[in-house]
This record gives C-alpha cells, structure tokens and sequence, in this order.
C-alpha cells in the first residue's frame, strides 16, 4: 500500500484543491496496475511520514505485528483509517448463505472495535416504535439530523451525561451507529448542539404528537393527569441564565442555582406535557399555565388531551383559588389540603389499606360542592413523629445554644442580637416553631434569660398524627376511589425520579438557558422511550428498574473477530456477542432479535 496525492484544478475559479488516497499495486492480464482502497481526503501529514503511515494501515488490517515503533499521530491515523476501510469493504451475511468453511491459524486471532449494542437497540426499537423518523422528517429534520436526534435521545437513556460526552460515547463505545446504519466517527459536540437546538424549538409539537401517539398505540385512558413540580441544579454561577434561581434545592444543593421543571404525566406514567421554568417560581402560580396547554389546541392539532380530566396535584398547587380555576376551566381536581378544613370524629373509619408495614383508614366527609377524605396511615404517623422528634431536637438545643451563650465572656447579649437569632432559628425550623412560645427576659437592652415550651401541644399532635385531608370536586366516587386516585401521584415523583438518577437531568453544565432547556427536553423525550419499554415488560411480568436493565444489557457488544487463513488472507467478521439469560429474558419480552444488527465480513 502506498498514499498518492491528488491534484484537481477548478476551471471556474482556478483554484487547485489536494486530496490524498490509499493506493495498492495490483497484477492484471494487462500488467501492473494501481487501485484506489480508500479516500483519505487532504493529508495533514509530511510526504516523508506518507509510506510509514500506509504501512502501518496495513499491518493493522492484515494482523501484521509491528516491531518497529511509530509515532503516536502516525498510529493514531492509521488505527482511524483502518477501521474507515474495514467499514467500506464489509458485507452483510445472508442469514440463508451456507457454512463456508476455513482453515485458520489460532495464533492469528484477534478482537477489535467492542462497542455495546444491547441497550442500544431496546432504546432504538422504542425510538422507532414512538415514530421519532418519521415524525422528525416530516417537520423537516434531515436523515443525518434524526441519527444525530437518536444519538441524544437514546443515549441518555443508555448513557445518561452532559451532551458532549454523549458524543464521545456515541463516537468511542457504542454501536448505535450501527443500529442506525450510519458511523458517528466524525460527529463533533457543535452538531449535537445544534440537533438539540431543532428539537427544542419544535418542543409543543414533538409533545403533541407523542401523546396521540402513545395514546393509539397503548389504549390510553387519559381521564386521570397528575401535575407536579421538581427542581434541578446547576453547576457554575449561571450568570449568563435569565431563568437561574437561587431557591430551596429539593436536593439540598441550596449552594447552587436551580431551575424548575413542571411535569404533566398520565396515570400509566407517560408524560404529556413539560415546561421549564424559573429556579424560584412558586408553585401555585404555575398551574394556570397548563390548564390552558391541556384545554387548547396547540398549532391547529387535536387537543394535548381527548376526554374529560381530573386532575392530581399535591397541596403546594392546590390552594383555595387554583380548585376555583381548576373547577372554571372545566376540569376536576383531587388534592391534599395543608389545613385541617373540618375536625372529624374518628370513629366510623373504614380500613383501605393493611399489610404488616400500614393501616390506612380512612372516612368520607361530604361538603359545599366537594368531598372531603379524611385519612390516617400508620406508617406515615411513625415517619411524622420521627421527623417531630428531629425537629425538635434541632430547635430546643438552638435555643440552648443561645442561652448559653448569655453567660459566656463573649457570647451574644444585646436584646436586638439576641432577637435575631431567634428569628433565623425560627426560620429554619418554620414546621416546629409555630407550636413553641419563646420568651426572652430583658434588662437595660441586655438579654438575662430565654425561656422556651411548647404552647400548642394539641395542634402540633394533630400536625405529626399521621393524618392528612384529601380534597375532591369529584363527588360521584366513594371515598376508597378518591383515595387511589390521589396515591397516584406516587407516578409523577417516581417519573421525576427517574428524571433525575436514572436519565441524567441533573446536575446541569450549562450557562444559557437555551442549553439548560434543551438539556432538560432531551431527557423528557428519553423519559417517553423509559415509559414505553415499562409498559411492555410490566405487561409480560417484568418489573426490574431501569439502571438494572442497562447495566445487564451493557455486556452485549459488537466485536470485530479477525483471523488468517491458510492462504494468507486476514478475514474480518465483524458480529454480535451470544446473548445471555438475562439478554433472553428482555427481548423476548419486547420482541425484539437477540442478537442486534447482522454479521458483517470482509476478506484481504
């Protein structure tokens, strides 16, 4: 093999442009010839270094061992252009050819290129049986802009991580692009930026017609939608974020900016709808938002949702004036009530729930165009009365702390100083406060004692009871229906869940909120294939976790296999690793091959 410069001139504009191509000398009935093995496009490389860099490409793919030392750039090219030619001379194996038989030389074998494939092509059957293609080609997305669009997607649910090493996992250790039939070699992280880019801008479309999608294709009963909010952090000041809020971190990152994420989902666990807002928003204040996303149409397509609704969320949304919106737009709502709205005699509750670990009893209380549920859990009474007893732990040797300090040669004594500590103290343990009477003794503006008890014992039994008020516009179903329906919301904190630790939406490495929300859109969409590979294996029985699923998958690659035979020639079968129990039991529940993409070979 030698590399041969190209030389063509453009008759418009005169310019002469170079390229370089691997070449090989070849026998015919007409005598020596050359033939052309593979472009290399402009040769960024001395012509001195030009035979040493064609020899080593052939030693590569011939199993030649080299015992002379090569220059790192040198190597690294080579290994580059080896793998560009082993990809062109390959050829799919019929799966009807028959036994070809060889005889090899052991010492010759070799292993090269393992890339993973299982959990590839489960994200890559859901990514096509959501109809991602095609619905991207017809909003004008290119072929190579829907692989790059898979890349994202299905690697952050394979391989959760910030777009740019998505881009080194999808060039370096999967096989995706093989799934996909094109090569990621040369994907750069600006091209994914600019994929992402594209999706986000056609986000309420996308959402839409993966609702009516999911919505045929799994039967759907979409009359229960659960709305909740989570947050997220951000590595880095994000100065540059319009959106970045300082605020409370659901993930006591309280160090960091965060922005806030609201979800619609389904009672089957798909999402319907998802907004990023800002880092502090409160969450009343949100609902008005969505209830005219779920109501109207969005670009002249169908409705987000197609029967009447009732709608869950939890008691930071739903406050007195929400219920009265929610009741005007239409809809129905289940929500839990921060007060207790009416006392209840405990006597005459039903049990709902009962195992070893919880009773849940439960009672129906009918008021002015609603219905109320009271409920008692005892396994939420225990977690409620340790989380008191916590509390109240933190807050009394607080206030010790500062009356300690009264008689300490330096300790703070000065009326207002004292008062403020107090108030921070307050203000840090807002749950047990309210139930405490603090008094603080003064002299000359001079604190001399600070006093402390707990002045309303009875309410804050009744807050740490185990007791909780679930409210309701739906007064056609009995008590133990409102009740499962409002458990339902366990689905949206699971999903956020799974957001999070399970597809990558946090932390974020971003500084423009235009990145931040297509970080955070990519992982939603990654979140519609999780739902629809859920739903199929709960169907036949499965119920592992997701991380489960992908760590066990992992260990089925694609490997180049290379021998020589005992004609000289160096066979390359390029194949899928035998799958395993595990990788069995998975695709046959999902009805997919066991073995992902063809055997490919080639002969030199």
């Amino acid at each position: 093999m030698f590399v041969k410069e190209i030389s063509k001139k453009n008759p418009t504009s005169e310019k002469i442009f170079t390229y370089h191509r691997l070449m090989e000398s070849i026998r015919t009935d007409r005598g020596p010839r050359q033939r052309k093995i593979l472009d290399l496009g402009q040769l960024d490389l001395p012509r001195e270094e030009w035979k040493t860099l064609a020899n080593r490409i052939e030693e590569i793919v011939t199993g030649q061992q080299s015992f002379i030392t090569v220059p790192t750039h040198i190597e690294s090219l080579a290994h580059h252009y080896a793998h560009l030619l082993q990809e062109k001379e390959m050829r799919s194996v019929p799966a009807t050819e028959h036994p070809e038989w060889e005889t090899v030389e052991l010492t010759s074998l070799s292993s090269s290129r393992s890339r993973t494939i299982g959990a590839e092509s489960v994200g890559y059957a859901a990514f096509q049986r959501l109809g991602f293609p095609e619905m991207l080609s017809e909003m004008g997305f290119k072929e190579e802009e829907i692989h790059k669009a898979a890349l994202l997607i299905i690697g952050r649910l394979v391989h959760p991580a910030s777009e740019r090493e998505t881009a080194i996992w999808g060039r370096q250790l999967s096989g995706l692009d093989e799934l996909v039939g094109t090569s990621f070699q040369h994907l750069s992280n600006n091209a994914l930026y600019r994929t992402c880019d594209r999706l986000l801008e056609r986000r309420n479309e996308i959402e839409d017609r993966l609702a009516r999608r999911e919505r045929d294709l799994f039967d759907l009963d979409e009359k229960i939608i659960l709305y909740d909010l989570t947050n997220t952090y951000l590595m880095g000041s994000a100065q540059n974020s319009e959106k970045a809020r300082r605020g409370r971190s659901k993930q006591k990152r309280h160090d960091c900016p965060l922005l806030t994420l609201a979800l619609v989902v389904d009672s089957d666990g798909f999402p319907k709808s998802s907004r990023v807002l800002k880092g502090d928003v409160s969450e009343p204040e949100t609902l008005e938002t969505f209830l005219e996303d779920l109501k109207s149409s969005r670009e002249g397509q169908l409705s987000l949702l197609t029967k009447p609704q009732t709608i869950v969320f939890d008691a930071g949304i739903g406050i007195h004036d929400n219920l009265g919106m929610v009741r005007g737009r239409g809809f129905h709502y289940i929500t839990v009530s921060r007060q207790r709205p009416v006392e209840v005699q405990e006597e005459g509750l039903r049990v709902v729930k009962q195992d070893k670990d919880s009773t849940v009893e439960i009672k129906r209380l009918d008021a002015e165009e609603e219905v109320i549920v009271y409920c008692q859990s005892t396994a939420r009474a225990r977690k409620e009365e340790s989380i008191k007893a916590r509390l109240q732990k933190h807050f009394e040797e607080g206030l010790k702390g500062i009356s300690d300090s009264l008689t300490k040669k330096r300790g703070h004594k000065r009326y207002e100083k004292v008062m403020e500590r107090v108030g921070r103290l307050k203000e840090k343990y807002p749950t047990i406060a309210q139930f405490y009477n603090v008094e603080v003794e003064q002299e000359n503006e001079r604190v001399t004692r600070i006093e402390w008890a707990i002045d309303k014992q009875k309410e804050m039994e009744a807050r740490f009871s185990g007791s909780y008020y679930i409210r309701s516009s739906r007064t056609d179903m009995d008590e133990e229906e409102l009740w499962h329906l409002y458990m339902m919301l366990s689905q949206v904190e699971e999903s956020f869940k799974c957001l999070k630790a399970e597809l990558g939406m946090r932390p974020l490495y971003h500084t423009k909120d235009l990145r931040m929300e297509g970080h955070i859109f990519i992982t939603v969409l990654a979140y519609h294939l999780l739902a629809s590979i859920q739903r199929e294996l709960r169907h036949k029985g499965i119920s592992y976790r997701w991380k489960t699923i992908r760590e066990q998958l992992s260990n089925q690659t694609r490997v180049t296999t290379s021998l020589t035979n005992n004609r000289g020639e160096r066979i390359h079968v390029r194949h899928t690793t035998d799958p395993e129990p595990f990788h069995f039991e998975i695709y046959r529940a999902l009805g997919l091959p066991v073995r992902p993409v063809k055997v490919r070979r080639w002969r030199i």
